[in-house]
């Protein structure tokens, strides 16, 4: 219950004043730990009328001592709000402050995450990767389901594991019916008869067949269908789903 609390218990809407249903940026999450508490941490923060920022991170392995790193995370994620605007600069002085708590306890406590800050004035979305899966953009308009991959190509390390890497912000622009989805491996890493694995590309190829859907419904049947694939019907690992829908800012009123 207390690691409920921690995730948001309503979504932001922008701008502010408006109904949800009417909101520029609306969200929708599927949270489901493989034990009692997970090591798995998601968060979204207002950072203006037309800003936002999505933070997802998963702490290896699960049960409480992951949980108890997330709830650390949590509270180094509140203490970096001045850094909210820089998805870099956010995760390289995240990533210090774990190492610096870290440092002491005998074994490292890999961490992945992902940050990004989108701004639905003008649909820029900037983003930096540690470690983490790639998330998925959705291009609805193009029928599309792409990786967010860095822009040098080149993955970053985890969390946790070296003191100051540098962490690299890239960039894009989203276009209105745009859907991003976040996600932790839980959901993919998943074995299934004869020892197949549920893979990346297979996740891909699942999330086109319901690009229509609505997001809540998108997450629901893709979690039915790995489910389905599942050797025991279930995830051996915490699972986290994040969606971002885009729709624009709404035509002001005359």
């Amino acid at each position: 219950e207390i690691q409920l609390t921690m995730l948001p218990q309503q979504y932001p809407t922008f701008p502010q004043n408006v109904r949800p249903e009417e909101s520029a940026f609306q969200f929708v999450h599927r949270y489901e730990p493989a034990e009692s508490v997970s090591g798995d941490f998601f968060s979204l923060t207002p950072i203006s009328d037309t800003e936002v920022g999505v933070f997802i991170c998963d702490v290896t392995g699960h049960g409480v001592r992951a949980a108890l790193v997330t709830a650390m995370i949590r509270a180094l994620g509140e203490e970096l709000k001045p850094l909210a605007r820089d998805p870099g600069g956010f995760l390289r002085k995240l990533n210090f402050d774990l190492c610096s708590i870290l440092k002491n306890t005998g074994s490292p406590m890999l961490t992945t995450g992902f940050y990004a800050v989108a701004d639905c004035q003008n649909g820029r979305l900037r983003f930096a990767n540690a470690g983490h899966p790639k998330p998925l953009l959705v291009r609805r308009s193009l029928g599309v389901v792409e990786p967010l991959a860095n822009g040098s190509g080149r993955s970053q390390p985890a969390l946790g594991l070296f003191e100051d890497p540098p962490y690299l912000t890239s960039e894009l622009t989203l276009t209105p019916g745009d859907f991003l989805m976040l996600f932790t491996d839980g959901l993919f890493e998943v074995q299934g008869q004869n020892e197949e694995l549920y893979s990346q590309e297979r996740l891909m190829l699942d999330v086109k067949s319901f690009l229509t859907h609505p997001p809540g419904i998108l997450f629901d049947e893709l979690l039915g269908v790995i489910r389905a694939f599942a050797l025991n019907g279930e995830f051996d690992d915490d699972v986290c789903l994040v969606g971002m829908d885009y729709l624009g800012l709404p035509a002001a009123k005359t």
